[in-house]
């Protein structure tokens, strides 16, 4: 794709989808860099523009991607919005509004990358809507595509994050509101028949439900939602590395909840099991 926008920038340059599909495989990197680096060799997310006035898939460019490829995605989610939103230099042009949607949500993933947590949830706000975040239940879901669907409850979850990271966790318990909530985020995230993509849709649900009660301090059901995580995870990946995140999130959990509750001797008893790597 890089090759093609530089050969040709008026045509393929000029399409906003190259640009996303481009942003989209670099947060593919991304995540594959966060899961193979261990805790003691954190990456330094920041947004050095310093890094992208290299050019294009150059040499330079490369690099800079190995080790932090944040700069170069939100350039090219940027020009991904300019030329899907409907507006080019102060003329209208026919609008992609598929395209910049899921732009929408992939800078709502890298703001909170970037732990800009009120640029992350202002951009929740352009997909959902200011006053449409927590309605789950009540939305008419014959007004969207499947896609877009999936995009609007994981701009919701991602909302979850973000209001719990700005202080506001009781703004997040209006979108985990009841159980029916719950599995309409899930099915919305899932949007097909595929077991591994419900168990998924599950995961990210029940995870960020967790996290949510958790920051407000309902460990009981924070544990809850975090022990069915393991229920599903069976059916995310046959890789079994990757397959037990369940038991180091549960772990997790529960480990935060012991020692806020100031069980000292719960959380060491955590510390020593068999479950995994914390």
């Amino acid at each position: 794709m890089v090759h093609c926008v530089t050969l040709s920038p008026s045509i393929f340059g000029k399409r906003a989808r190259c640009w996303l599909h481009m942003a989209q495989s670099l947060i593919g990197i991304h995540g594959n860099q966060q899961w193979t680096t261990s805790s003691n060799d954190s990456i330094r997310l920041t947004n050095d523009t310093s890094l992208i006035e290299c050019t294009l898939g150059s040499e330079d460019d490369l690099r800079n991607i190995s080790t932090n490829p944040l700069p170069r995605i939100l350039s090219c989610l940027e020009k991904a919005q300019n030329l899907s939103s409907g507006s080019k230099e102060g003329k209208d042009v026919d609008a992609d509004l598929d395209c910049f949607e899921a732009s929408t949500l992939s800078l709502v993933y890298v703001k909170l990358e970037l732990k800009d947590a009120a640029g992350a949830l202002e951009k929740c706000k352009v997909i959902l809507g200011s006053d449409n975040i927590a309605a789950v239940a009540k939305e008419d879901r014959s007004n969207y595509t499947s896609a877009s669907l999936r995009r609007r409850a994981m701009a919701r979850l991602y909302a979850c994050e973000a209001f719990c990271r700005l202080g506001d966790p009781n703004s997040a318990l209006f979108i985990m509101e009841s159980e029916s909530a719950l599995q309409c985020l899930a099915s919305d995230i899932s949007a097909s028949s595929s077991t591994q993509h419900d168990a998924y849709a599950q995961f990210a649900t029940r995870a960020t439900a967790s996290g949510t009660f958790s920051t407000t301090g309902s460990f009981d059901r924070s544990k809850l939602h975090a022990s069915m995580t393991t229920r599903v995870t069976e059916n995310l990946t046959a890789d079994k590395t990757k397959g037990n995140i369940d038991n180091v999130f549960e772990k997790r959990v529960h480990l935060f909840s012991r020692l806020k509750e100031g069980d000292t001797e719960g959380a060491i008893a955590i510390l020593r099991s068999g479950m995994g790597r914390v």
